[in-house]
């Protein structure tokens, strides 16, 4: 993700944003990260780092002094990120408005549908193992409670979130546990693609009897079409050229490309 600096302010030590990988350079930019990344921001964004970047850098002290009063009362958070909208002057009050809309649409929901909108939120960032960290909380806080479609949406996507990280034993149980929540034939179907990518896996025989071969043809063609889109994918072509270079640029630009991927996996994590 990156962002565009707009407003010229003298930042010297930009603001880093872990969960979205970028440094904000400018008020602008900070209000960019607030409007379009609420479930980001309204949980444990507001802190010291925060009310630095504000008086140091953006040369807001006034607004600091807010956010740290803010800080001591233990106010709602919803209010002080108003308030940096407000006094940052980028979006306009309608947008404003539509924004209190959006966040207070969030702060209605249950707690457990509020948290998994938040899972969801940190699957799309690709954080996977900050996503399974919450699944796994909602489960263990009110599991019994939920309805079993909850639970299976629920467990689904924490198999989903172990597929991604290529742990695919615990994505397989995952997808048992959705199934034994609410029994849907998409679960099986999933289980029955996470013994293609790894054969050492093996579907319970209460599974394997709900496949047909008519399903097996349909879903191997479907993995067959993955596997040619996935031939085709930027990475890929990046890793096929690799093996054209001459031996020591191949060896170099594998150990680039590795620690590249090292990174990447550390940060899903």
């Amino acid at each position: 993700m990156s962002l565009i600096l707009c407003r010229q302010e003298p930042v010297t030590v930009p603001l880093y944003i872990e969960d979205l990988g970028i440094h904000i350079y400018s008020s602008q930019e900070l209000c960019y990260v607030i409007y379009n990344n609420p479930l980001l921001v309204l949980e444990d964004f507001i802190d010291k780092r925060l009310t630095e970047f504000l008086r140091s850098e953006l040369r807001m002290p006034f607004l600091a002094e807010r956010v740290e009063k803010w800080m001591d009362s233990h106010g709602a958070t919803e209010e002080i990120l108003y308030l940096i909208l407000k006094e940052c002057n980028y979006y306009t009050p309608k947008e404003q408005a539509a924004y209190r809309q959006t966040v207070n649409g969030l702060k209605k929901l249950s707690e457990e549908e509020y948290e998994k909108r938040r899972a969801d939120y940190f699957y799309g960032l690709d954080l996977f193992g900050k996503a399974v960290t919450i699944y796994e909380q909602i489960l263990d806080g009110a599991g019994r409670h939920l309805s079993g479609d909850f639970r299976g949406k629920v467990w689904n996507n924490i198999a989903a979130c172990y597929a991604k990280l290529f742990c695919y034993q615990k994505a397989m149980h995952a997808y048992e546990n959705a199934w034994n929540a609410k029994p849907e034939a998409e679960y099986v179907k999933r289980m029955y693609f996470l013994t293609v990518l790894n054969p050492e896996l093996s579907l319970k025989d209460k599974f394997q009897e709900m496949i047909g071969e008519d399903d097996k043809e349909v879903w191997n063609k479907e993995v067959e079409e993955a596997r040619e889109e996935a031939e085709k994918a930027p990475e890929t072509l990046k890793l096929a050229a690799v093996f054209e270079k001459d031996p020591a640029g191949r060896i170099a630009a594998a150990g680039e490309m590795l620690n590249q991927w090292k990174m990447e996996y550390r940060r899903m994590l």
